[in-house]
């Protein structure tokens, strides 16, 4: 019987660190989102149109208006200087 006790208590600290993982993916998942949202207001301010010229713009591209020079969907932007300081304090805990 102390054996089932053994196993009954394993299944329970195993349910437990699932749970803790469980809730760890989904703050990382949150934090994702949360500087994908950061980067993509970045390159908008980059770009210094007003709302007017953005959502004209936006919608010529979702329409099909205007299209993406070949090749520029591989091209990543160049890295913001101040993205170094914002990850050092990202992974202070």
């Amino acid at each position: 019987m102390a054996t089932v006790e053994k196993i009954r208590k394993d299944i329970e600290k195993t349910k437990e660190k699932i749970s803790a993982q469980q809730k760890r993916l989904r703050e990382l998942e949150a934090q994702l989102t949360e500087e994908e949202n950061l980067e993509i207001v970045r390159m908008v301010k980059a770009v210094r149109m007003d709302n007017k010229e953005l959502t004209a713009f936006l919608k010529a591209y979702a329409s099909g208006l205007i299209t993406l020079p070949d090749g520029m969907m591989e091209v990543e932007a160049a890295p913001d200087p101040d993205d170094e300081d914002m990850e050092d304090s990202d992974h202070e805990e």
